[in-house]
């Protein structure tokens, strides 16, 4: 038989098998990771971690723990707000510090990586990244059949995750399927978030006004921001809410329960001891994650 040279891997196929030795803590996938994190960042400054959102009102403990239990559990994700500025790109990546560990960011720069890894040179586990789900010629935006071929990865068992410009369920289902996206791969974006901001650039106050999860095949709005009182409010019984994420990932409701608490403890001790840097949050998820978690993703 002549000989055949090895199939050459496709640039994302390399960043997603490639793994170097550790320095300062962090394993060589996670600092790529980062790097991938801070091409997200639109306000100068540091990229904020979901201690900073914490700290400033813009999500509670509660929610942001949960978050992490539907990101530990597999889930896509879209962050969505109509005003720009309101933070669905801060939120969005700020979630990105409760990926299992060893996961991949893949940044989706054009509809070719979206071709190469529906063609399988991406392997499972990996989250892919779109900017903005919108019309734009800028870095990492999708929209038209572009948006419909990378949500559609979902099918491959890849994460997608990016934002758009919507304020509700209702919207984002609108400009989806207005794009050609399946219902069916709408369905498999598992956590929804949108943001609220009221006031000037000075003092802009902004919120997770609503938090929702897809749940039994029927998406559950868990959280709602009052307004009035400046609260959230958690919209489902937190023993149904448990059961019903335990449902969804094959699990029991306990293990839900205590994945959620172990978040909302870590959260908290890094509020106590004034952590909040993206690399020093995400360094402290990987080492005090719960043991259940090990399984994930490595």
């Amino acid at each position: 038989m002549p000989h055949r040279p090895p199939r050459r891997l496709s640039r994302v196929t390399h960043i997603a098998r490639c793994t170097l030795p550790t320095s300062s803590g962090i394993p060589d996938i996670e600092r790529r990771n980062l790097v991938e994190i801070e091409r997200l960042n639109q306000r100068g400054g540091r990229m904020l971690s979901i201690v900073d959102l914490v700290e400033a009102g813009t999500i509670s403990v509660e929610m942001a723990a949960l978050c992490r239990v539907m990101v530990l559990g597999g889930t896509s994700w879209l962050t969505g707000a109509v005003p720009g500025g309101a933070g669905k790109t801060t939120v969005m990546a700020a979630l990105f510090g409760f990926l299992p560990p060893g996961e991949p960011i893949i940044t989706v720069s054009g509809p070719g990586v979206t071709r190469e890894a529906a063609a399988g040179d991406v392997p499972a586990p990996a989250t892919m990244l779109v900017h903005e789900l919108g019309a734009g010629r800028w870095f990492g935006y999708l929209w038209g059949r572009d948006a419909a071929d990378f949500l559609g990865l979902t099918r491959t068992g890849l994460r997608c995750v990016s934002c758009l410009h919507a304020d509700d369920p209702d919207q984002t289902e609108g400009a989806l399927r207005g794009q050609g996206v399946a219902d069916d791969d709408l369905a498999r974006i598992g956590l929804q978030l949108y943001i609220h901001v009221s006031g000037g650039w000075g003092g802009a106050v902004r919120r997770v006004c609503s938090l929702h999860c897809r749940l039994g095949g029927r998406l559950v709005t868990a959280y709602r921001w009052r307004q009035g009182e400046d609260a959230f409010e958690r919209l489902v019984p937190r023993e149904e809410l448990a059961a019903l994420v335990a449902a969804e990932q094959g699990t029991w409701p306990d293990a839900v329960e205590s994945l959620w608490r172990a978040g909302e403890q870590v959260i908290e001790r890094l509020q106590s001891e004034g952590v909040c840097l993206f690399e020093d949050v995400r360094r402290a998820f990987l080492a005090d994650g719960p043991d259940s978690t090990a399984h994930m993703g490595q």
